[in-house]
């Protein structure tokens, strides 16, 4: 007689859902601490479950790092290529999807570079640094456009601009302010870009 076998969930997780759960921890409580055992509690299936879509948290913080790839790089993407916008307004639009993107997701963006910047985990700080590499080319192909009120050269622009979410980021995160990100998203984006590009 063959000896009883644990049945599986009745609807096992999709990788999609166990990113999902996983941005949802990370968003929550941060890195520190993180483990599998967790994920998969958050997700409702046995560790086990969890292995046979990833084979480690690292893993995992792999496909946290494409799905905000995604979210933030995919539109900043569609946004340069518009020929119907100045290199100034395609600068604005950049950077309030930025703001949005770190206020939606309670900062994840500078969380996972924080991750990346001490991790041993080789492959995430490549990925990380490839991300930002992109990120800074793209702003300053079209800063190269643009005439700046202090003659700043395109990657000081495009450092600048990154800096801004970044410091929103941090702030949202210790100090959460609704009404201040709503600001920070409308008319502060637009004033700033006025500020370091007037000619």
């Amino acid at each position: 007689m063959n000896a009883p076998q644990s049945r599986p969930p009745l609807t096992p997780p999709r990788k999609e859902e166990i990113v999902d759960r996983t941005f949802e921890l990370v968003r929550e409580h941060g890195f520190a601490g993180l483990r599998m055992r967790q994920i998969a509690d958050k997700v409702g299936v046995t560790e086990g479950a969890l292995y046979r879509h990833f084979p480690s948290k690292e893993a995992i913080l792999l496909a946290l790092v494409d799905r905000i790839e995604g979210r933030l790089l995919g539109p900043i993407r569609q946004i340069a290529s518009r020929a119907d916008l100045s290199p100034e307004r395609k600068l604005e639009e950049i950077l309030r999807h930025h703001l949005r993107t770190v206020i939606e997701s309670r900062s994840l963006p500078i969380l996972l570079i924080s991750e990346a910047s001490f991790s041993e985990f080789e492959e995430l700080r490549a990925r990380m640094r490839g991300l930002l590499s992109t990120y800074l080319g793209i702003l300053e192909s079209i800063a190269r456009q643009v005439e700046t009120a202090e003659g700043l050269e395109p990657r000081e622009l495009a450092v600048l601009l990154l800096g801004l979410p970044a410091g929103v980021a941090l702030s949202q995160r210790l100090l959460p302010d609704e009404a201040l990100a709503e600001r920070l998203v409308g008319p502060v984006a637009a004033r700033f870009i006025h500020l370091i590009t007037a000619k």
